[in-house]
């Protein structure tokens, strides 16, 4: 499924909005941080960002990365998603909005898709139970067609 590039000026302005509306400090490693999110076209871990940013030459906290995710998360700038395990996973709300995941319980490969008659579910769902739905996040975990010869995998 293809993705949009960000705009990176108005997501720094919807988070600058966002740190001066809550009073958090508006610090430039922040800033770092939500442009090396913007550089990546993929879901990623708070781990996996800590170790692009070094090898870009960043030298940003561990500690600075995963507070700076929750920001990030509670401007709704990034989504945060507990695909399999403990590990969370970030993806830029922007880059592909209302989208869904299909998640291999085997090789771990997530694929992205849109199927508009969810929309309608979970509008139903909430004009139903007394909401006004915003957006939605659907995980469907399955298997690989043949997961002893995926790709995926990692197995030779």
């Amino acid at each position: 499924m293809p993705s949009s590039s960000p705009d990176v000026e108005a997501l720094k302005q919807q988070f600058s909005d966002f740190l001066k509306r809550k009073q958090y400090r508006n610090t430039q490693e922040r800033y770092k941080v939500l442009d090396r999110i913007a550089e990546l076209d993929r879901h990623f871990s708070a781990d996996e960002l800590y170790v692009y940013m070094n090898t870009k030459g960043d030298s940003v906290s561990r500690a600075t990365i995963y507070s700076t995710l929750d920001l990030l998360t509670k401007c709704s700038i990034l989504m945060k998603h507990r695909f399999q395990g403990d590990s969370a996973h970030f993806e830029l709300s922007s880059r592909m909005p209302d989208h869904d995941h299909l998640i291999c319980v085997e090789c771990g490969r997530i694929v992205e898709f849109r199927a508009e008659e969810i929309d309608g579910i979970r509008d139903t769902v909430a004009k139903n139970l007394g909401f006004k739905p915003l957006t939605h996040s659907l995980q469907i975990f399955a298997v690989c067609p043949d997961p002893v010869t995926c790709e995926h995998n990692g197995r030779d």
